[in-house]
């Protein structure tokens, strides 16, 4: 009976650890739950290679973007932030396992 919450209690560690993934862009700190959030949001935009500034624009005024991310929407530098945080969503595996210099918390 004893292994059962042992078992219990390491599952439930894990779960709460994996949660803690933390991506660092700038000064803004998000969770990567965010960001995948955020990269879901960006692939149901349009995709125009001439309008790369104004999808992350967009993507600010939606009202489905995340809390974490909405005073980054405020800084100027916006759009290459946003493309930043799409590029290690891209990948979020990489950014899961520690492998990224801007992920932290594993």
């Amino acid at each position: 009976m004893n292994i059962h919450w042992t078992v219990a209690i390491c599952l439930s560690a894990l779960l709460v650890l994996s949660d803690g993934v933390t991506v660092t862009v700038d000064d803004f700190s998000i969770s990567l739950e965010s960001v995948k959030q955020l990269k879901r949001l960006l692939d149901a935009e349009p995709r125009n290679p001439r309008f790369r500034s104004s999808r992350a624009v967009s993507v600010c005024t939606n009202p489905q973007l995340p809390a974490e991310i909405v005073p980054l929407c405020s800084s100027p530098k916006a759009p290459s932030l946003i493309r930043s945080l799409e590029s290690i969503a891209r990948d979020a595996t990489i950014c899961e396992i520690c492998a990224y210099v801007a992920c932290s918390g594993c």
